[in-house]
């Protein structure tokens, strides 16, 4: 069982994003909200917050990560359909 640390909860976060925002580009659905707050999150350095509190919006944002890709069409815009 690995044991979850800030820097571990970081590369989750790290990694669900970066597929999360992949899922967007392949859909060709907008981003949100939550795309920016995870990417806020991931720029505070882990030593800089108690380790429960990045923990908790590691795992947080994931799980928001999660659930945006799970509902995307239902969460986020579809891109326009016009020619660029």
């Amino acid at each position: 069982m690995p044991s979850f640390t800030p820097e571990t909860t970081y590369l989750i976060l790290l990694v669900v994003q970066a597929l999360h925002l992949l899922h967007h580009r392949l859909a060709k659905r907008h981003i949100s909200f939550a795309e920016v707050a995870s990417a806020a999150v991931l720029c505070i350095p882990v030593a800089a917050v108690p380790a429960w509190l990045a923990m908790t919006a590691h795992l947080g944002m994931s799980a928001a990560q999660i659930v945006g890709t799970v509902w995307i069409k239902r969460l986020s815009p579809a891109w326009d359909k016009a020619p660029v």
